[in-house]
């Protein structure tokens, strides 16, 4: 026991003088303090087995890699996550003027001008129904179509509501879709215009396209996009 004793006063080793970092909630000081209050009380007739003390060191030397490797995992998810927005920024300042198909069902009414309504149908629809709402979220008109194909969708919208022609501003719209069964048909909502300018807020850049910002996230396709022009087969005349 009297070696023993020489190596709690440290006996020059400097495996017991190491950093005491923490290691899943247990530092290298505990750890190796355990070791030694074993083999303090060990039983001096039936000594702990040298692999099983090996044994011992190992895993406390797996511990320590594992929690580097943690670490430095960790930073780098980090840097990966910071270059991979660098990337995008810098990408997204190239996008000014080109034209973007977006999530958004913003609509702008302004004078002289029939704004288009832009939608997706994931499957044939026998049929469609668009709702119009103001800025108080309020419904001001709708709009029915039939036998509407899959694929991408726009409309001209007369800005004629229930009760007569709307004043300019801005307006949302959402639809619902259904075949012949009543069965509900996977649809999205989408904007398209020209990115006008690039703003870089705390989630990325955002493109602004028809005075409407427009998140990079949100972004579905950039380039020139072919849209089925169809024409509402029911329109609303006030009522």
């Amino acid at each position: 026991m009297t070696e023993i004793a020489g190596l709690t006063r440290g006996g020059g080793s400097e495996m017991f003088d190491a950093v005491n970092t923490d290691i899943g909630g247990v530092s290298q000081q505990d750890f190796l303090q355990l070791l030694i209050t074993q083999m303090k009380h060990q039983d001096p007739m039936e000594p702990q087995d040298s692999q099983q003390f090996a044994a011992q060191l190992a895993q406390f030397t797996q511990l320590e890699e594992l929690q580097k490797l943690n670490s430095t995992s960790s930073q780098g998810v980090e840097t990966n996550l910071m270059l991979a927005q660098t990337i995008n920024n810098t990408m997204a300042a190239t996008m000014v003027g080109k034209e973007v198909k977006a999530i958004g069902n913003k609509v702008v009414l302004e004078h002289g001008v029939d704004p288009q309504i832009s939608f997706q149908t994931g499957a044939f629809a026998d049929d469609v129904e668009i709702t119009i709402r103001d800025a108080a979220g309020q419904v001001v008109d709708t709009i029915g179509m039939q036998s509407v194909s899959k694929g991408d969708h726009t409309i001209t919208w007369d800005g004629e509501g229930h009760n007569g022609t709307l004043p300019p501003g801005d307006y949302t719209f959402s639809l619902t879709a259904s075949n012949v069964a009543g069965d509900e048909i996977a649809t999205d909502t989408i904007t398209m215009g020209l990115i006008e300018a690039v703003r870089y807020g705390k989630s990325g850049a955002i493109f602004v396209v028809n005075g409407d910002e427009i998140p990079f996230s949100m972004v579905m396709e950039l380039g020139v996009f072919n849209s089925e022009e169809i024409t509402p087969s029911e329109p609303e005349d006030g009522g």
